[in-house]
């Protein structure tokens, strides 16, 4: 048995279940149709409305239950589950004193660009936004 063999036995279960398929759905369509048609007009459009109705409610139902995981994805599931950097933190960086508080402006006295450029202003135009 080759491997042509072999590809040739799928294809065929597979359209074999395919009909099956087919014959099944028309055969339950064809119930359908003659249960319809020994039902009054009055009876159909009843069940009609009945049916309607009850897709509505599924609809809703279906609809709460999006909103309800989609509000557990996204409020109430940590898939890293990591503390929260904010209050659970290990390293207390924000918890140590500052560093820099005592220290001077190192930028108090320098040169700068800006001051005491004879040319900045060379052309006599005001720059305007």
């Amino acid at each position: 048995m080759g491997i042509a063999d072999l590809i040739k036995k799928l294809g065929e279960k597979n359209k074999e279940r395919k009909e099956k398929i087919r014959l099944l759905d028309e055969e339950i369509r064809l119930r359908k149709l003659v249960e319809d048609r020994m039902k009054s007009a009055n009876e159909r459009e009843l069940e009609r409305f009945i049916e309607e109705e009850r897709q509505d409610n599924i609809k809703k139902a279906l609809d709460r239950m999006r909103k309800k995981r989609i509000n557990d994805i996204n409020f109430k599931h940590n898939p890293l589950d990591i503390p929260n950097i904010t209050n659970k933190i290990s390293w207390e960086v924000l918890k140590e004193k500052n560093l820099f508080k005592k220290q001077k402006n190192i930028f108090v006295g320098q040169p700068n660009v800006l001051k005491g450029n004879p040319n900045l202003f060379k052309n006599k135009r005001l720059f305007r936004i």
